[in-house]
C-alpha cells in the first residue's frame, strides 16, 4: 500500500516524505472525513515528531496539488477526504 501512496503523491507532484505519506494513508484508510484534530491526535503516538502546523501544511500542499478536497460541515467544522 505504501507503493501505492508514493505514486499517487508522486503523480500529484508532491515529494513523498514520512509525514506526507502518513497523513494520506489516513486520509484513505478512514472514511469518516477527519478533521485536522482527529488526524494528528491518530497519528502522533506513533509520531512524536509530528505537529499540528505540519498536518495543516500537509493538507494546504494536498489541497492546491488536487490530491484531496475539503468538506465543510455545519458552517464551520472543515473535514477532510482524500
Amino acid at each position: 500500500m505504501q507503493n501505492l501512496i508514493i505514486e499517487k503523491l508522486t503523480t500529484h507532484n508532491i515529494k513523498p516524505s514520512l509525514q506526507r505519506i502518513a497523513v494520506y494513508s489516513y486520509l484513505v484508510e478512514k472514511k469518516n472525513h477527519p478533521t485536522v484534530d482527529m488526524i494528528y491526535s491518530d497519528l502522533h503516538p506513533s509520531m512524536p515528531t509530528l505537529s499540528k502546523t505540519t498536518v495543516y501544511n500537509t493538507l494546504k500542499l494536498f489541497i492546491e496539488n488536487g490530491l484531496v478536497q475539503t468538506i465543510l460541515i455545519d458552517d464551520e467544522e472543515l473535514r477532510f477526504d482524500a
